[in-house]
């Protein structure tokens, strides 16, 4: 055989597969509310553009565990990433995780320093590699908590130019109290506070916009006065379902299962190409300053799963409980489904059709619930 002919093979050969990364792979959209550590994390420099920033957040971000951080400012900033493959759902397993900075230092494990970022997922349903498909939040512990507000906007005012600071005379570390103006869709207003642990600017430098609004999931307020008079604040961690909220150490991750769509509704993906992550919180916490999601990482915890139509198919029965109603997407033929406490005591009986419906509850007890069908295996339901 020639040279020329072992050439031509050589470039006929399929190329060896690569394994997948389990980390972040591209940073799509970063863009930051202000906030105490904003154009720190990532370090803004005279003259960076928004291109340079977003290439900053993603070497803060991508192809390592936990390579960097970035800070997504006050309620409604946002980071939108992607991975190298798509995040396969994996039955019974969480699927991937976020890594934050959030530190528990209260002695009863209640929280510390977390403020909790709401997480959507989307799939690239149109195969264009770009995240401009739908959205599917991922409902987190607090999803059905009344002082949840599902759609909330912030607009935010660049400082004026020449304005003058306004000290708190009762806290020194407080440096401006009336630094940046913001209203909000309810009603309310008031400013985002300075303080003199960051001295930078805490409007975003690289945009020239005079006003930014975000519109998102607000999260109830977590922050407690311990001692009164705003010298301790403790921000409590919630339950479950939100990035920077629970320290790495002992964090599970999300489940892809998780998500619903706008009305409430499982989304049942299969899998996810594209993440974003928002804050979720809206409240000024004295010294602290305003609450912000940090995000330094993620990772698909299941990269090397098998394909997302395999697992499609494996899934089987699902089922979400949501203000007295609950939700059941039942992939095999019509039957009859019970609903039992964990001690086996029947709660609740249903026609289920094939296909999603959705049923009126009695009224039932906070607690866990198993949801069976003939031949599947039984399914929790908190509720």
């Amino acid at each position: 055989m020639t040279r020329r002919h072992l050439l031509l093979l050589s470039l006929l050969a399929p190329a060896p597969l690569m394994a997948a990364s389990p980390y972040i792979n591209k940073v799509y959209e970063f863009r930051p509310a202000p906030g105490q550590f904003v154009n720190e994390l990532p370090e803004y420099e005279s003259g960076d553009t928004y291109a340079d920033m977003l290439a900053k957040a993603q070497e803060a971000l991508a192809f390592d565990k936990q390579p960097g951080a970035v800070s997504l400012g006050a309620f409604g900033g946002y980071v939108v990433f992607g991975f190298d493959h798509t995040i396969v759902n994996t039955p019974d397993a969480f699927d991937f995780k976020i890594y934050g900075n959030a530190i528990i230092s209260d002695i009863n494990n209640a929280g510390g320093s977390c403020e909790p970022g709401v997480v959507y997922v989307s799939r690239d349903e149109n195969g264009n590699g770009l995240p401009d498909d739908p959205w599917y939040e991922l409902a987190g512990s607090e999803h059905t908590n009344p002082a949840t507000v599902s759609r909330f906007s912030v607009t935010y005012k660049r400082p004026a130019s020449g304005h003058v600071a306004t000290p708190d005379p009762s806290n020194k570390h407080i440096t401006d109290t009336t630094y940046i103006p913001w209203s909000a869709s309810d009603a309310t207003s008031g400013y985002l506070q300075a303080n003199d642990y960051h001295t930078q600017p805490y409007w975003p430098e690289w945009l020239a916009d005079e006003e930014l609004t975000f519109t998102g999931v607000r999260l109830p307020d977590n922050a407690v006065d311990i001692n009164g008079d705003g010298s301790y604040i403790l921000l409590k961690m919630l339950p479950w379902g939100y990035a920077d909220n629970c320290p790495n150490s002992k964090f599970e991750g999300f489940k892809i299962d998780w998500a619903v769509d706008a009305d409430g509704h499982p989304a049942l993906l299969s899998g996810i190409d594209f993440v974003k992550v928002v804050t979720g919180l809206h409240q000024q916490c004295g010294t602290l300053g305003e609450s912000s999601t940090e995000v330094c990482g993620a990772e698909d915890l299941h990269p090397e799963a098998s394909s997302v139509e395999s697992i499609r198919a494996e899934k089987g029965l699902r089922a979400t409980a949501s203000g007295g109603m609950l939700t059941i997407m039942n992939p095999a033929g019509a039957t009859r489904a019970l609903l039992c406490n964990m001690q086996g005591a029947q709660v609740a009986a249903m026609e289920v059709p094939a296909g999603r419906s959705t049923h009126a509850l009695p009224p039932l007890p906070t607690g866990i619930y198993l949801l069976s069908l003939p031949g599947q295996s039984p399914l929790k339901i908190a509720l």
